[in-house]
């Protein structure tokens, strides 16, 4: 995996990895080109880039820990010990860590596109800016939701098995969508769907980590049916922190209309969304999930979201532990206690004042 958040692959010489005792084979981002690439489910969004996410790393990294090559072997250790035979001759570039930082003119480019912005969206009802004119007082504050990890008690697993008699690839994932997986491995590795099945056995903990498709399950789709033989794969914590999905990582700004009362007559929210540098399954949808939620049990008549995604040299976001809806919940009540700050009273009066009846 790369220890680098941008950086080019000017080579990389598996050959002494190859000849160690125990290796089975190595396989590297020109072996698996054809394979597709991981697949997102959700980019019906204005203006909106999809770059290609190859399941192994070809001609560039973007993140550290994208994977750039895959190391069979008989046991564990030996391919533990061949990872550190793998030679990568990396030309370390400029990489960007906030989304906000992203979107700056300046901020350099994640992939061969003149800008880093990966979609907008916008959500609005009523007259927001009438009423944080005609507010007796409009507060503002900034909010940040910390990128995190899942971290589940048990990380990710992959086993596939691959009959040539049958032409039937069998793959055990420790995934919560086994139906998905079974038509996105069906189509990155161009195998009828019929002939992919995909068993789920206990997940060992998912909180939407798992709600997903990983390069992993392709790579050893590939490999069980290059090899024709049986392969597995576990994961390792250090690699679950690397590469399964991150939650959160929202930064915004929030303006609320206030009446001297305490009705708060108008939300507005502005954001930048951290996608990471490529996206998963589902990543562009989850900060939408912040704009429907973002009245919370309150009857707010005037609310809008402008959302800006941003690409960033890190692992994609996607759906974690309610998948953007805590974003709008711990904003809308953080907000409210501010109201209730800058008027001098009760967060509770102000909660009774605008509650839905």
């Amino acid at each position: 995996r790369s220890p680098y958040a941008h950086a080019i692959i000017k080579s990389i010489d598996a050959s002494a990895a190859t000849d160690l005792e125990g290796v089975v084979a190595v396989i590297t981002g020109e072996d698996v080109k054809d394979v597709g690439g991981v697949p997102c489910a959700a980019t019906d969004f204005p203006n909106v880039q999809v770059p290609h996410h190859p399941v192994l790393a070809t001609g560039k990294v973007r993140f550290v820990g994208e994977p750039v090559a895959a190391i069979v072997a008989t046991k564990r250790y030996t391919a533990h010990d061949a990872v550190d035979l793998v030679e990568v001759d990396y030309d370390p570039l400029e990489a960007v860590a906030s989304g906000e930082a992203a979107l700056k003119d300046d901020a350099v480019k994640i992939h061969d596109t003149d800008t880093n912005l990966a979609f907008t969206w916008d959500l609005e009802g009523g007259d927001v800016e009438g009423a944080l004119k005609s507010a007796d007082r409009v507060v503002k504050e900034r909010f940040v939701h910390q990128r995190l990890a899942p971290n589940p008690i048990e990380p990710r697993g992959v086993a596939a098995d691959y009959n040539a008699g049958d032409d039937q690839l069998t793959l055990w994932s420790s995934t919560q969508i086994p139906h998905i997986l079974r038509t996105q491995i069906g189509l990155m590795l161009g195998i009828p769907e019929n002939r992919v099945r995909v068993i789920a056995p206990e997940v060992g903990g998912g909180f939407g980590c798992k709600l997903n498709v990983y390069a992993e399950e392709a790579v050893l789709g590939f490999l069980a049916r290059k090899l024709r033989r049986p392969v597995k794969w576990m994961e390792g914590r250090r690699e679950s922190f690397l590469h399964t999905i991150h939650g959160r990582d929202q930064v915004g700004d929030v303006e609320v209309a206030v009446q001297n009362d305490g009705t708060i007559t108008a939300l507005k929210y502005t954001v930048v969304a951290d996608m990471g540098a490529y996206y998963q399954l589902l990543s562009p949808a989850i900060p939408t999930l912040t704009g429907l939620m973002l009245c919370g049990c309150y009857r707010f008549k005037n609310v809008a979201m402008h959302l800006r995604a941003a690409f960033t040299n890190k692992m994609a976001t996607d759906a974690y532990r309610g998948a953007g809806r805590p974003e709008a919940t711990y904003m809308v009540e953080r907000i409210v206690d501010c109201v209730a700050d800058e008027l001098g009273v009760d967060p509770l009066e102000i909660r009774r004042k605008n509650f839905i009846a």
